[in-house]
């Protein structure tokens, strides 16, 4: 895959790989030896054991048969096929779905990675439960997200009066899980089992991201193979210097080892727009620990000779596509702004599979230079924690009181709407981004108003700005606001849906459990002492939205 750096990024690439080169990263990766990362026993057990995926393709190719079999039997029986899932197991697939979109004579893919009771009415308004195809896929099979769509959906398959609904399902998930035998017991159409050895965030060849693939009709054998092809020049035998993989981790590690650097901002064109989506978790989740990370800024808007502080770094995903040619000018003016840019070039679309393959390698190796554990999560449970005493408490029919005016954990400081603004800007320090992290349905109306507060913060703050929907950045970015150098003030948004609905077997609603997922957040943010203002807004969402632009 071609790579081309301007000057500036090249001087800080051969930094990164002369790291590399005595860390023997390219020797000891392939080897899945653990000492690459981290010389403890407990660290070094965990890290071999979650290696599968570095060269997942051959696998997956030796069971391609199966699943392109099973893409045909679907393809005859369902009109639409919804992936329900969370972190990993949804965001390759939307890539797909997005780059590839709806392939003739297949069934459409819709993929659904939220509790917001009006995300999940929208997409129960799209389809005929009795011609929809259910793909329930966790990695665990006791995600919270997934296993209430699934007892929603199921109930709606039977209501549609399908004889044995089992028979609209599909798993992906680890042998032996509860998501396994659940299966079994309800008697679902196919359950695809995938290594145990594969992380969420590094899944996108196997059968997490292959098999929704295959059922939207993209050619996944192709796919795989030019993967296969491209991962000669990632491997042992290919030179530092002619790795675009290392290349990459190089500039990465680099940038941020003493967090100089340390926001990635990913360039897309249009057409690969949600690739930023899918690279955001895998670095944000395997990078932002132990008081690191490298900050990864997707889909920030493009603004004309906007001064950028010297905390960034750039990656642009060139397509050769007319949008992108936009991209491409954008980057001259960032070269004569002294910033550093890497440019990656994808000339066939179906050369994601080996991107996603570049940027799991490259990820691994600026782990290597930060010395971290890039395959674990430790700060992803807090919310989660959070979040079930919560839901406990409803059960027992206490309903915790929102926090509209909260105190801010260190600052000790009353927010006031009418401030607001004055307020975010007075936390901001040195090495600071903002993140908005809206738990709301994005309609057309409410989508716009989110992306002008988003436009309007980064150009009074000139600092990047995250933006992230509530849950889905529970499971990508989640992890690095809790556990990076405390670099981050987050903004919280909740609403009351315009139209709840029922999770059957549980005591709480749609409503609730997304409410709760914020608030969760909002508390576990607190005990690591961040600073996070939790904002409840009212209906339209569009118009609070609004209001709260017009305070900045």
């Amino acid at each position: 895959m071609k790579t081309q750096a301007n000057p500036l990024a090249q001087g800080i690439i051969r930094e990164g790989e002369i790291k590399l080169e005595t860390l023997e990263f390219n020797t000891k990766f392939w080897a899945k030896d653990p000492t690459l990362w981290k010389q403890d026993k407990e660290h070094k057990e965990f890290i071999v054991k979650f290696l599968g995926w570095q060269k997942v393709y051959d696998w997956t190719l030796e069971r391609i048969e199966d699943v392109l079999k099973f893409a045909q039997e679907a393809k005859t029986n369902f009109k639409h096929c919804v992936v329900m899932g969370m972190g990993g197991s949804s965001l390759a697939p939307e890539v797909f779905r997005t780059v590839f979109g709806k392939q003739e004579g297949y069934p459409e893919l819709i993929v659904l990675d939220t509790t917001n009771p009006d995300w999940v009415g929208s997409a129960r308004a799209r389809i005929n439960p009795a011609e929809t195809l259910f793909i329930f896929a966790s990695k665990s099979g006791g995600t919270v997200e997934p296993s209430s769509q699934f007892a929603y959906f199921y109930d709606e398959v039977k209501k549609a009066g399908v004889k044995v609904p089992g028979h609209n399902f599909i798993a992906i998930t680890d042998p032996g899980t509860g998501l396994e035998k659940l299966a079994k017991e309800k008697n679902f159409r196919k359950v695809f089992l995938n290594p145990s050895d594969i992380g969420g965030r590094f899944s996108a060849l196997s059968m997490f991201g292959i098999v929704p693939a295959a059922l939207m009709g993209i050619d996944v054998k192709k796919l795989l193979e030019i993967a296969k092809e491209e991962a000669a020049t990632f491997g042992p035998e290919a030179p530092v210097k002619d790795n675009a993989a290392v290349e990459l981790g190089a500039l990465m590690g680099a940038c941020a080892v003493n967090q100089t650097r340390d926001k990635l901002t990913l360039l897309t064109p249009a057409d690969l727009a949600t690739f930023g989506l899918w690279a955001e978790q895998l670095v944000a989740e395997s990078t932002g620990k132990e008081g690191k990370g490298i900050v990864p800024v997707a889909g920030e808007v493009l603004v004309p000779n906007f001064t950028y502080r010297d905390d960034r770094f750039f990656v642009h995903l060139s397509t050769g596509s007319e949008d992108d040619k936009k991209v491409t000018a954008y980057t001259h003016q960032l070269d004569e702004n002294g910033m550093p840019v890497l440019t990656i070039y994808i000339n066939d679309k179906y050369q994601l599979g080996a991107l996603f393959l570049l940027w799991e390698i490259a990820t691994a190796a600026a782990g290597a230079i930060l010395a971290i554990d890039p395959f674990d999560q430790p700060n992803v449970q807090a919310a989660k924690t959070m979040t079930k005493e919560i839901l406990a408490q409803l059960a027992k029919g206490n309903v915790p009181a929102e926090v509209s005016v909260p105190l801010l954990a260190e600052k000790g400081l009353e927010v006031k709407l009418d401030s607001l603004g004055q307020d975010i800007y007075s936390l901001l320090e040195s090495n600071d981004y903002l993140a908005i992290l809206p738990y709301v349905y994005p309609d057309a109306e409410t989508e716009k108003s989110l992306l002008a507060l988003r436009e309007k913060v980064q150009n009074k703050t000139k600092r990047a700005v995250l933006f992230g929907y509530g849950p889905r950045y529970l499971h990508s970015t989640g992890q690095l606001h809790k556990g990076d150098g405390n670099n981050g003030v987050f903004l919280i948004l909740s609403a009351d849906p315009a139209n709840d609905i029922k999770i059957p077997g549980q005591a709480y609603t749609f409503g609730q459990l997304c409410n709760a997922q914020a608030l969760g957040d909002y508390q576990a943010l607190l005990e690591k002492g961040r600073r996070v203002i939790k904002l409840h807004l009212a209906q339209p969402v569009a118009e609070q939205i609004k209001k709260i632009t017009d305070l900045f």
